[in-house]
């Protein structure tokens, strides 16, 4: 085997540099783009070289099939490295391959699996990475592989779900801005034409709808579109690059109607069963928060979990911080308390997270059930209009030839 420096592109068209073994460069290429990547260059690697993959990123069903994999080789008493081994031959993805080849090297240097791992921080989630620190402690390896792989399946049924609620609206929109820009280029002019050959007096209506093809088959229209939105993204970025700019911008993703309901129940429920996995686990109440905080992705959530560890190490209990913070759901609060209460604080903890899991089912369901009517109705009503008031004109000429 022989080892080659690659440069590629996923699907998404980021570039993605690393090292590949093949017999030759042909076989390179075919494993690269068996793993769905489009091959930029292939070379051979000189010895002194070094490529630095710290800093990629993998999707997450492959994530998920190797720890599947991996969780299945320890529970079969297999030892890591040969598992490692099986897992590289049986991987597909070549930017995983090389990600096992480094943590093979690093477990035959001496270092532990989760010193390993931590090398790779945009590969492994703090999460996952967490975990198997506590595995190393004594929570045992095999259960914590197995707790990893129900964490992953639920976070990639998350991303399923989210993925559904925004696809069809967005196909339904793009068609929408492809008809109206196709209709006021295309087949507006074409009847302007014959209006004004005819010299016909065209109502107010038709004469908006002209003005306003003139003016989208205006170059000049299009750059200063293109100038709107672009310093508008500018201007997003700017404040989101703030601490307070982006805690204000997620603040009002839960403030807005109807999605900020659903940003709200999606992220704390990421939070409760992430809390509930690291508690049950073995990990301290403080370093779950923080571990658990990672899988929120909003600011203003992570502020109130922030307030909540904070009020435990002066003395509080979890429901009495929570409570206090007044940024969590009444449920949670009642049902942490009985679980502290109880001993069986993990336990509570999974029950609010399937429930605050099946009110985002409902909601998101709810949305697509009155969204695609909506959307229905707007965009037929929208080519409806521009009909009309194309054809006014003509029934004018009609009625005044048969009136």
């Amino acid at each position: 085997m022989n080892t080659f420096v690659y440069k590629v592109r996923d699907s998404s068209g980021k570039p993605f540099t690393g090292v590949i073994e093949a017999d030759n460069v042909k076989a390179a290429k075919a494993k690269l783009r068996v793993g769905g990547y489009y091959v930029v260059t292939v070379s051979p690697q000189h010895r002194k070289s070094k490529t630095n993959i710290s800093g990629v990123r993998i999707r997450l069903d492959t994530l998920l099939m190797f720890t599947h994999q991996l969780s299945a080789m320890i529970e079969s008493g297999l030892p890591i490295l040969l598992g490692l081994d099986i897992i590289w031959k049986q991987m597909t993805d070549p930017v995983m391959q090389l990600i096992i080849s480094q943590i093979k090297n690093s477990l035959n240097s001496g270092k532990s699996l989760s010193e390993a791992i931590n090398e790779f921080p945009r590969v492994f989630p703090v999460m996952y990475r967490s975990l198997l620190s506590v595995a190393e402690t004594g929570a045992g390896l095999a259960p914590i592989l197995k707790k990893l792989v129900g964490y992953l399946t639920d976070q990639q049924q998350f991303v399923a779900k989210i993925k559904r609620a925004i696809t069809y609206p967005l196909i339904v929109v793009v068609f929408a801005i492809i008809v109206v820009i196709l209709m006021f280029t295309l087949v507006v002019p074409t009847f302007q034409k014959v209006f004004s050959k005819i010299n016909v007096s065209l109502p107010l209506v038709t004469q908006i709808v002209v003005d306003i093809s003139h003016l989208m088959r205006s170059v000049y229209f299009w750059i200063i579109a293109v100038a709107l939105v672009s310093i508008a993204v500018f201007i997003y970025k700017t404040i989101s690059s703030t601490y307070s700019g982006r805690l204000g911008i997620d603040r009002l993703k839960l403030k807005l109607p109807i999605f900020g309901r659903i940003n709200y129940v999606a992220s704390m429920g990421r939070f409760v069963r992430s809390l509930g996995l690291l508690l049950n686990s073995g990990l301290p109440v403080v370093k779950s928060l923080e571990v658990s905080k990672a899988t929120v992705v909003n600011k203003y959530i992570e502020e109130a979990v922030d307030f909540v560890k904070v009020k435990i190490t002066e003395g509080d209990s979890l429901s009495d911080a929570m409570e206090k913070a007044r940024e969590f759901p009444t449920l949670l609060v009642e049902m942490v308390a009985v679980g502290e209460k109880s001993g069986t604080l993990s336990d509570m903890l999974d029950k609010v997270a399937v429930y605050l899991e099946e009110e985002l089912d409902a909601r998101l369901d709810k949305f697509l059930t009155y969204l695609e009517p909506i959307l229905i109705i707007f965009v037929g009503g929208l080519v409806a209009f521009i009909l009309v008031s194309i054809y006014l004109p003509i029934f004018s000429i009609w009625q005044g030839i048969h009136g």
